[in-house]
C-alpha cells in the first residue's frame, strides 16, 4: 500500500478525555440556556483545533448550530475580520429545516457587509459607532441562538483585531442567558500585546473557563504514531524514540513528521513493527522542512497557488486569488484540489481558503525569494483596487491594502493607504492597529523623501495615550508640535499642546500648568474661539486641581458660552462635563450632577465614548454620598450611581483605554465603598492601583491609594492605611495638586489620631489647614472636619462645636430659606461635641437628624457609628432601652458590612474593632435574642422580610398577614431602616442568608 495516499490526519481523538469532558459539560450547560465562555490555549500544533472540533461535533449531534471564524496574523489589524467572516458564513447558509429561518443582516452591520445590505448605503462615515455594531452582532446571534443552540468557535484569537477581541468580551459578558456556547483558542505565549491583555481582562473577570493543553506523553504519542499508520503494524520502540523527542509531545508535529518520514521512503514495516529506515534522512525538526517536502508533491501551478495564497494571508479571498493569478475557474480549482489534497490549505466555505496552520504559511513565505513577494503583494493591491471600488468596500481593506503595497514597495500607494488605515482604526477604537499603520506611513514617508506630517505624529500620540504608554505618547507629541510649527498649522499646534497638558496632568501640574497657558495664549493670540474655548476649559481643570476654584468656574462657564455662540455641540457637552467637576470640587455636588446629566446626554446623543465613559464616572462620585462628607448629596439611589459607574468599566474595557478604565475601577470602588460594599470596593480598588501602577499615571495612583486607605481606615486596619495614605500625600505633593494634597491630609491625620499618634495627627491637619483658618475649598472643608473630631480627643469640644456650626452655615450650594439637607457627618461631629459639653437633649436631636441624613443617603459605613453615638446619648438622657435598641441595630449594620469582606483578617478586625466600641451586651431573653440576630427585627418584620424574599408586594404582605397595606409599609420601611438597606431585593437576599427562607 502506498501510503502517501493515506490522509494523514489522526482519525482518533487522543489524550483530551479530560478536556472533552469539561466542553461536554459547557455543552450541556449552554443547551439549557445558561451561556458559557472557554478559552482553550496551548503551543502551535498542541490540539486546540481538535478539540474544538470534537466539541463542535458532540454539540452538532446535540442540535446546536456550530459556527468556526478565524484570526489571522496577515489581517490582525483589519477590524472585525474574523466576525465579517462568521457573519458571512451564516448568511450562506441555507434554513436546516422547516423549523429554522434565514435571519436577515441587521441594518447598522450594512456599512461592514456592503455586499448583503438589502439596499444602496449612502454614508461614507468610517466612525463607526461600537456599541450598535456590537449590539446588532449580538441580537443577530441571539436570534440564531433563538432557533437552536449555538456554538461559536474563535480560533487563533492571539491574532485577533482590536474591536474583535473588544466584542467577544461584550459577548462573553452578554450571554450569560442565550443557549450559547462561546470557544476561542489561543498561543497565549505568542499573543500579541493586544490579546495579552484582552487574555488578563477575560482571566481578570472570570469570564471564561480555561482550558490548556499540555503535551501528549509518551503513551499517547504511540498511540496516535499507530493510529496514523496503516492497520496490522505497531510503532517501534526506536522509532517512538524519536518521535516523542522530536516532537515533544506535539500532536501537530508528529503528523508532520510522520508525513516527512512517509514521503522519503524512510518508513518500513518489518515483522508487524513500523521502524526507519537506515537510508532514510534524519527526521525533520522544524516545519518549514516538513513543509518543503509537503510541498515538493505538487505540480509547479499548484505551488503557485500556494505561494500567493501563503502572501495573501491566513485566509485567502477566492476572487483575489483568482485575480491575483489570472487564471479562470477551470484552471484554478484543480490547482485548489490538488493544494487541498496535500492537506496544505482547507475550504472554510465556497469562495474562502485558509491554511490548514499558519506555520504552513509562514514555512512557505520564507522560502520565495524577495522579488516573489514583491510582486505578489503589489498583484493583491492591486487586485483589491479593482475588486472593491473607492467607498465603504474599500474602506474594510484599507490595512490590508497599506500592509501589501508596504510589503511590495509601492511607497506613494502605503503612504495614502496607511495614513487612511490609521485614521479609521483609531476612529474605531483600534490604538494598535494605529500605531501600526502610522509605522508603515512613516516608512513609506521615508523611502519617498517626504517629512513625517504632524497630524501622523499626533494620532501616534493618541495612541500610546490610549494605550497608557507615557513616554511615547510625549514624544510623538513633542515631535507633532515641533512639524505643526514648521508646517504653520495653527489648529494642530494648539492640538498638540492640550494634548501635552492632559497628559502631564496625569503626572505634575506644574508641568501641565505650562502647556495649557502656551495654549491659552496660543489661542487668544489668534482670536480663534473655538481653540480658544477648549483651551479654557483644559486650562479651568488644571486651576480646579491645583485648588483655584472659583476661577475654574469662571474658565468653563466662558469656554461654554463660546461653544454655545459657535452651535459646537460637542464642546458644549465637554464644558458641561469640565463644570461638573470644578463644581464637585467646590462642594456643589448637587451643581455637579445636574451638570454631568446634561453633558452625559450630549456625549451619548454623539456617540462620543471615551467622554461618556469618564463622564459616568465623575458622576458616579459626585453623586455617591462617600464625597459629601461636608456638603448636600444629590440623593440618587444607590442603583443609580453603582450604574453609572458600571457602564463606564464596561465603556472603558470596549474602547479599549487603559487610564479610562483606571478611572472608571476607581469610581466603581468608591461607588461601592459608600454604600458599604467593602469586599467589591476592595477588589475594584486593587485592580484600579495595578492598572494605574503598570502605566505610572501618578493621578491615578494617588485616587487608588486614597481609596485603599480609606478602606483598610474604615475596617480598622489602621497600620495600612496610614502607609498607604502616607504614601498618597507625598506623590499628591509631587504631582502639584493642592486638592489632594488637603483631601489626603484629612484622611491621614485622622488615621494617625486613632493610631493614638496625636502630635503626628496634629501636625499633618496643621499642614493642610491651621485649626485657625476658616476652610476655602471642599478640600480644606474635609480637613476642618477632621480638625472638629481631633479637636474632641484633645479635649476642646466647644471649639469642636464651633468647627461643625460653621461648617453647617457654609455649606456650598446652600440655597436661602430652604429647609437645609441634613449633613450626617456634620451632625455627628455636633452631636458628638454636644455630647462632650454635657448637652445631652441638643445632642440626641442632633444625631437623629445624623441618623436621618445617613438613612436618605443610604450611607451604611456611617450609620452604624451614629446608632453607637445615638446609643450613648440616650444612656447619658437614661433612656435605657432606646440606647439598646441603637446599639443593636449598631450590632446589626456591623455584621451586615462584615459580610462583605471576603478577607478572613480584614473581616475578623473589623468585627472585633467595632463591636468593641460598643458597650457590653446585657443578659437578653429567648426573644430578645432572636429579635438581635436578626438585626433588631421583631417577629413581625422578620416574617415582612421573608414574604419579600419570595417576591411579596406590599398588597401580598397585607393579606398574608391580615394586616392593612398601609401597616405593611411601615414594616417594610423599618426593616429597610434597621437593617440600613435601600432596596427589597437586599432585603430578600439577607432574609435568604439568614435562613428564613430557602434558597
Amino acid at each position: 500500500m502506498d501510503l502517501l495516499l493515506s490522509p494523514l490526519a489522526c482519525p482518533l481523538f487522543i489524550g483530551r478525555a479530560a478536556e472533552r469532558d469539561a466542553l461536554r459539560t459547557l455543552v450541556d450547560l449552554a443547551r439549557e440556556g445558561s451561556g458559557q465562555a472557554a478559552l482553550v490555549s496551548g503551543e502551535p500544533g498542541i490540539g486546540k483545533s481538535r478539540l474544538i472540533a470534537e466539541a463542535s461535533a458532540d454539540a452538532a449531534r446535540l442540535g446546536f448550530l456550530t459556527l468556526v471564524g478565524h484570526c489571522s496574523e496577515s489581517e490582525s489589524t483589519l477590524p472585525y475580520a474574523p466576525l465579517l467572516d462568521l457573519l458571512r458564513t451564516c448568511l450562506t447558509r441555507p434554513p436546516v429545516d422547516d423549523t429554522t429561518r434565514a435571519i436577515p443582516l441587521p441594518a447598522p452591520l450594512a456599512h461592514l457587509l456592503p455586499e448583503w445590505s438589502s439596499g444602496p448605503t449612502t454614508s461614507n462615515d468610517t466612525q463607526v459607532d461600537k456599541r450598535h455594531v456590537f449590539a446588532s452582532i449580538t441580537r443577530y446571534v441571539s436570534e440564531l441562538a433563538a432557533q437552536r443552540p449555538v456554538l461559536l468557535a474563535m480560533e487563533d484569537i492571539h491574532w485577533g483585531d482590536d474591536l474583535s477581541l473588544e466584542y467577544l468580551l461584550y459577548l462573553t459578558r452578554h450571554c450569560r442567558h442565550m443557549p450559547l456556547l462561546l470557544v476561542a483558542t489561543a498561543r497565549v505565549d505568542e499573543a500579541a500585546s493586544a490579546a495579552r491583555r484582552w487574555l488578563a481582562q477575560l482571566h481578570r473577570e472570570r469570564l471564561a473557563h480555561e482550558i490548556t493543553l499540555a503535551p501528549l506523553t509518551r503513551a499517547e504519542v504511540g498511540q496516535m504514531a499507530t493510529a496514523l499508520l496503516p492497520a496490522g503494524g505497531i510503532v517501534g520502540m526506536p522509532l517512538l524514540d524519536t518521535l516523542y523527542a522530536r516532537s515533544e509531545g506535539n500532536p501537530f508535529f508528529i503528523e508532520e513528521l510522520l508525513r516527512a518520514l512517509i514521503s522519503t521512503r524512510a518508513l518500513v514495516l518489518v515483522n508487524g513493527i513500523w521502524q526507519g529506515t537506515s537510508a532514510g534522512s534524519p527526521v525533520p525538526r522544524s516545519v518549514q522542512e516538513v513543509v518543503h517536502q509537503q510541498t515538493e508533491q505538487l505540480s509547479a501551478d499548484a505551488k503557485r497557488v500556494l505561494a500567493a495564497s501563503a502572501v495573501g494571508g491566513r485566509e485567502i479571498d477566492y476572487r483575489l486569488l483568482r485575480a491575483v493569478l489570472g487564471l479562470e475557474d477551470k484552471s484554478l480549482v484543480p490547482l485548489l484540489k490538488e493544494v487541498i489534497a496535500a492537506q496544505m490549505l482547507i475550504e472554510e466555505d465556497s469562495d474562502r481558503y485558509a491554511f490548514r496552520h499558519a506555520l504552513h504559511r509562514d514555512a512557505i513565505c520564507s522560502e520565495l525569494l524577495g522579488l516573489e513577494r514583491v510582486s505578489l503583494h503589489r498583484a493583491f493591491g492591486e487586485a483589491i483596487e479593482a475588486l472593491y471600488p473607492e467607498g465603504q468596500e474599500r474602506e474594510a481593506y484599507l490595512s490590508s491594502l497599506a500592509a501589501h503595497y508596504t510589503a511590495a514597495g509601492e511607497w506613494a500607494k502605503a503612504l495614502t493607504y496607511a495614513e487612511r488605515a490609521a485614521r479609521q482604526a483609531l476612529t474605531l477604537h483600534a490604538p494598535h492597529a494605529t500605531l501600526e499603520n502610522i509605522t508603515r506611513a512613516e516608512k513609506a514617508a521615508d523611502q519617498l523623501g517626504m517629512p513625517v506630517r504632524a497630524e501622523l505624529a499626533y494620532l501616534r500620540g493618541q495612541a500610546h495615550e490610549t494605550l497608557g504608554e507615557f513616554e511615547p505618547a510625549r514624544e510623538s507629541y513633542e515631535r507633532a508640535l515641533a512639524l505643526t510649527q514648521a508646517e504653520d498649522a495653527l489648529a494642530l499646534e494648539s492640538q498638540c499642546l492640550l494634548a501635552l497638558g492632559f497628559l502631564w496632568a496625569g503626572r505634575e501640574y506644574s508641568q501641565a500648568g505650562q502647556w495649557f497657558d502656551r495654549a491659552l495664549h496660543l489661542a487668544e493670540q489668534a482670536r480663534d474661539n473655538a481653540l480658544l474655548a477648549q483651551s479654557l476649559n483644559r486650562y479651568g481643570n488644571w486651576l480646579a486641581n491645583t485648588g483655584r476654584s472659583s476661577e475654574s468656574l469662571e474658565a468653563h462657564q466662558r469656554a461654554l458660552r463660546l461653544f454655545e455662540a459657535l452651535d459646537d455641540v460637542s464642546g458644549r457637552a465637554a464644558s458641561l462635563d469640565l463644570l461638573g467637576t470644578a463644581y464637585g470640587m467646590t462642594g456643589d455636588r448637587v451643581a455637579a450632577t445636574e451638570h454631568l446629566g446634561q453633558a452625559i446626554e450630549l456625549f451619548a446623543a454623539q456617540g462620543d465614548q471615551q467622554s461618556l465613559c469618564t463622564s459616568l464616572a465623575m458622576r458616579a462620585i459626585q453623586s455617591s454620598p462617600g464625597s459629601s462628607e461636608t456638603t448636600c448629596c444629590p440623593l440618587r439611589p444607590p442603583d443609580a450611581c453603582l450604574l453609572d459607574a458600571t457602564d463606564a468599566l464596561r465603556l472603558a474595557r470596549q474602547i479599549r483605554s487603559l487610564p479610562a478604565e483606571v478611572f472608571a475601577e476607581n469610581a466603581l470602588a468608591h461607588t461601592l465603598l459608600a454604600f458599604g460594599e467593602y469586599g467589591a470596593a476592595l477588589a475594584h480598588m486593587q485592580a484600579g492601583r495595578r492598572i494605574a501602577s503598570e502605566i505610572e499615571h501618578q493621578q491615578w495612583i494617588i485616587a487608588t491609594s486614597y481609596g485603599l486607605g480609606l478602606i483598610y481606615a474604615d475596617l480598622g486596619a489602621i497600620d495600612d492605611a496610614i502607609t498607604e495614605l502616607t504614601a498618597c500625600r507625598e506623590q499628591a505633593s509631587v504631582l502639584g495638586s493642592a486638592f489632594w494634597s488637603a483631601t489626603v491630609a484629612a484622611h491621614l491625620g485622622l488615621a494617625h489620631a486613632r493610631n493614638g499618634d496625636l502630635p503626628a495627627a496634629v501636625g499633618t491637619l496643621r499642614s493642610a489647614l491651621p485649626d485657625d483658618r476658616l476652610p476655602g475649598t471642599v478640600a480644606e472643608r474635609s480637613v476642618a472636619l477632621a480638625w472638629g473630631h481631633m479637636l474632641l480627643l484633645l479635649g476642646e469640644p466647644t471649639r469642636s462645636l464651633a468647627i461643625a456650626d460653621q461648617l453647617l452655615i457654609s455649606m456650598p450650594g446652600r440655597v436661602p430659606d430652604v429647609a437645609p439637607q441634613p449633613i450626617p457627618h456634620l451632625l455627628l461631629l455636633r452631636g458628638e461635641a454636644l455630647l462632650a459639653l454635657g448637652r445631652t437633649a441638643e445632642a440626641a436631636s442632633a444625631l437623629e437628624a445624623a441618623r436621618h441624613g445617613a438613612r436618605q443617603r443610604h450611607a451604611r459605613p456611617l450609620l452604624w457609628t451614629i446608632h453607637r453615638a445615638l446609643g450613648r446619648a440616650y444612656r447619658s438622657q437614661r433612656f435605657q432601652k432606646a440606647a439598646r435598641r441603637e446599639e443593636s441595630t449598631a450590632r446589626s449594620l456591623i455584621e451586615s458590612l462584615a459580610a462583605s469582606v471576603e478577607e478572613a483578617q480584614l473581616r475578623e478586625r473589623f468585627q472585633r474593632v467595632a463591636l468593641a466600641s460598643l458597650p457590653p451586651e446585657r443578659s437578653l431573653s429567648t426573644a430578645q435574642r432572636a429579635k438581635q440576630a436578626f438585626g433588631g427585627l421583631t417577629a413581625r418584620e422578620r416574617e415582612v422580610a421573608a414574604l419579600i424574599a419570595h417576591g411579596a408586594t406590599s398588597r401580598e404582605i397585607a393579606r398574608a398577614l391580615t394586616i392593612s397595606e398601609r401597616t405593611a409599609e411601615a414594616h417594610v420601611s423599618h426593616v429597610l431602616d434597621k437593617l440600613g438597606f435601600s432596596s427589597r431585593a437586599q432585603i430578600a437576599a439577607w432574609a435568604v442568608a439568614r435562613g428564613l427562607v430557602e434558597a
